[in-house]
């Protein structure tokens, strides 16, 4: 597997690393000066491209700038190569500018590491490339260190004719096999089965076996906005069901299996953990799997459309249970609640997604910023021609937009980010680089700071909610705007919002659409919201 996307970020220790590179036509090299938005772009592009991108940048407090976006891209298992310049052993510690120990700097979320020192012998060197392309063919999902040392002239330095190592290697592949026969007498002792589904890139297979395998009708499928599945048939919005269904006993499962990543929703979460024994099995094509209900007992190694083709041969689809029907009748009921309470609702988030999901078009890539904006997006039902991005490896509000931009520099297609206040701003140095920009449009809602501590419990029981949680930016969204040569749009309405939408999606260039609501009757609304849903 070659790698030929590189974001490099400007400095003198990996100045070699640069111009061997950027000399190279073969390579696409991108240049980003704030290493943290350079690795979340990388990132953006790795996504798209389910490929290895590289990263590099010089020695200090740069590398460790890489760290936000190494950890998502460790918990999203997206493929990295992460190359970080290095000074001489001799000097680190020893009052040498930007130097830090950088060995092993980011091995809590890398996969694999690899150090070079300068004074390596050739063969160390060639076997420690070698050690490191075996992990790139055999496709290890996360990221990858290597850290080079490197010692003075930095410049000038590129040879004119460069040599070319060839490894050769047989990737090596690990199946499981599985019974399913035994499987499928498993599963068919169960009268209750949730199919809950995480953060997943579109898949048309697994989207087609999920269908098949809702015919049990003792199976329930259950999907988020970031889970890229969706049918009539499965409960799309869990958050509002879940409003419906409340503690109706009959309603609980006795399987949980789960596939795919990151889970959002805090209330199904909690909801299975207080199911006792509850059996949960998890499906991962590379055995990892977290215990998020504390019930875990099984976890199948498997391609996730295999997994369910060979299932489906095995179930028995006669069964007279009523559980599946139990979910759908709350899911419509909950469907109808939600539309009427967010017709006539007043001016705030809610309303806002409300006209945001009606004018949102086909075919688009959405990027959904994380803390509350997430959260409002998954209260409304799926649209499946579109993909839902986000970054929930970790759920960090620091490098949506990065990200956002790194992925809609590599398709053509419009990218929409919407994201909050406080994200955007702490992310606005995605802008502060050449990259390609005019099919990405964000809607940036302006709640006067961190909506989202007035949504979960805790803080607003506190007298430091405002100016200890929430705490807004006196920054002016419109002038940042204007430094970083962005079109600009406002809307503080209803009418204003429906316009101003529409003149983004149709701005030519990269547009910014800065949305303000009451901050202090976003809770108030959303409480509201669940209140009028779980009545009746």
């Amino acid at each position: 597997m070659e790698i030929q996307s590189w974001v490099f970020s400007p400095g003198s220790r990996n100045a070699p690393l640069t111009l061997t590179f950027c000399n190279d036509d073969y390579f696409d090299c991108t240049s980003v000066v704030d290493e943290r938005s350079a690795a979340f772009i990388a990132l953006g592009k790795a996504l798209v491209q389910k490929s290895y991108v590289g990263i590099s940048c010089t020695s200090g407090s740069a590398v460790l700038n890489y760290a936000p976006a190494i950890a998502e891209a460790f918990y999203q298992k997206v493929p990295m190569l992460i190359v970080t310049s290095d000074r001489p052993q001799k000097w680190i510690g020893n009052g040498e500018g930007q130097s830090i120990n950088q060995i092993g700097v980011f091995h809590n979320y890398i996969v694999s590491s690899y150090h070079i020192n300068e004074s390596d012998s050739e063969e160390n060197i060639l076997e420690t490339f070698e050690n490191l392309a075996v992990d790139i063919n055999n496709g290890i999902s996360g990221p990858i260190h290597l850290n080079l040392a490197f010692d003075e002239p930095l410049y000038n330095s590129v040879s004119e004719n460069p040599v070319t190592v060839e490894f050769k290697f047989e990737s090596e592949s690990f199946s499981e096999e599985y019974n399913f026969v035994e499987i499928g007498k498993q599963w068919n002792q169960y009268e209750k089965i949730m199919v809950l589904c995480g953060q997943n890139s579109k898949d048309e297979k697994l989207d087609l076996q999920l269908k098949l395998i809702n015919e049990d009708p003792r199976v329930v499928v259950l999907t988020e906005s970031l889970s890229n599945l969706s049918d009539f048939k499965f409960v799309n919005c869990i958050d509002r069901t879940l409003a419906k269904v409340g503690e109706e006993v009959d309603s609980k499962p006795q399987l949980v299996l789960t596939v795919g990543e990151a889970i959002v929703s805090k209330k199904i979460k909690k909801y299975l953990r207080d199911i006792q024994g509850l059996q949960h099995w998890h499906v991962s094509e590379n055995g990892e799997s977290t215990d998020v209900f504390e019930k875990l007992q099984n976890v199948i190694i498997s391609p996730l459309d295999s997994f369910f083709r060979n299932l489906v041969r095995v179930i028995d689809f006669e069964s007279t249970s009523l559980f599946k029907s139990k979910w759908l009748q709350n899911s419509f009921l909950a469907e109808e609640k939600h539309d009427q309470f967010v017709s006539d609702v007043q001016w705030s988030d809610l309303k806002v997604f409300k006209i945001l999901h009606d004018l949102i078009p086909d075919n688009i890539t959405l990027h959904v910023g994380n803390s509350s904006p997430i959260r409002y997006v998954q209260l409304f039902n799926a649209i499946s021609s579109i993909e839902v991005m986000g970054n929930r490896g970790v759920s960090g509000i620091d490098g949506c937009t990065s990200t956002a931009l790194g992925y809609a520099s590599e398709i053509e297609k419009i990218n929409l980010l919407i994201v909050g206040d406080l994200s955007f701003i702490y992310d606005i140095n995605a802008f502060w680089n050449n990259i390609e920009k005019n099919n990405l449009k964000v809607v940036v809602i302006n709640n006067g700071g961190g909506g989202i501590f007035r949504i979960i419990p805790g803080p607003d029981s506190t007298n430091q909610l405002a100016s200890r949680f929430e705490v807004g930016s006196n920054a002016k969204i419109q002038n940042l705007c204007e430094a970083y040569g962005m079109v600009y749009f406002q809307a503080a309405n209803e009418i204003q919002l429906e316009s101003s939408f529409i003149q983004l999606l149709n701005s030519k260039t990269l547009g910014v659409l800065e949305v303000v609501t009451p901050n202090e009757i976003n809770a108030d609304v959303l409480k509201s919201y669940f209140e009028y849903i779980s009545r009746g």
